[in-house]
């Protein structure tokens, strides 16, 4: 984990300008979310995942602009060749791992904080930033402390078995679904490390979050370039 920290830093210190032309159409993307209701859905699960994967890629060919260069505009643009393939399964994930979390909901969840939760899932919609801002702050989870903490630990671990999925379909070629059984596969050989990035991932969403989204321009490719390294290392 260190190790890959130090590589994506060292990596964004060779083209901070290149990096950070990422970071910022994902803050302009993020902020457009904000302002024109149809467009979250859109530009959370497909604008986003390709920036972030541009990033990746410009990491793994090493084809980027130098901090004396001007940033090229189809070298940014590479990651949305992988758009669909890359928003389809993070809906497939979120929708497995929605499933799993619904069933422990139904199995212990008290009626008032059900309601609670139907309630902000409406309000919500299409918006993740949103519902998870909201399931945060505007539930009591102390009513239900061992519920929430059984929540919270299933998603970290469902979280760090399926963060190498993108990596594997987009530089191994694998299949959609095969992509997604090999990420599980390696996260519980390498669980470690992948519960540290998750943890790094909270962390940065909701330093995101405090900051209204300014900050994303350089944690975004940092937080990319980390997540980059970080899959190299455990698939070497």
């Amino acid at each position: 984990m260190v190790s890959a920290i130090k590589n994506a830093w060292a990596t964004f210190v060779q083209a901070p300008r290149h990096f950070m032309l990422f970071g910022f159409l994902a803050y302009i993307a993020a902020g457009l979310g904000r302002f024109i209701p149809v467009l979250p859905f859109f530009l959370s699960y497909f604008v986003l995942p390709a920036l972030y994967m541009g990033v990746a890629i410009a990491a793994q060919t090493g084809i980027f602009s130098r901090w004396d260069e001007k940033p090229q505009w189809m070298a940014v643009g590479k990651g949305f060749v992988h758009a669909g393939t890359l928003g389809l399964m993070l809906l497939c994930q979120m929708a497995l791992g929605s499933v799993l979390l619904g069933l422990l909901v139904a199995l212990f969840l008290d009626s008032n904080t059900a309601a609670a939760m139907e309630a902000i899932q409406r309000e919500a919609g299409d918006d993740p930033e949103l519902l998870m801002d909201m399931l945060l702050n505007d539930i009591d989870w102390m009513r239900s402390r061992f519920l929430g903490l059984a929540l919270a630990l299933l998603a970290l671990a469902m979280t760090a078995l399926s963060l190498q999925a993108w990596f594997i379909r987009v530089f191994e070629h694998q299949s959609f679904f095969g992509s997604i059984r090999q990420s599980v596969a390696r996260g519980r050989q390498q669980f470690g490390p992948w519960v540290l990035f998750s943890l790094l991932l909270l962390f940065v969403l909701s330093l995101d979050g405090a900051f209204n989204g300014v900050l994303r321009i350089i944690t975004f490719p940092l937080l990319a370039l980390t997540h980059y390294f970080l899959y190299e290392k455990m698939r070497s």
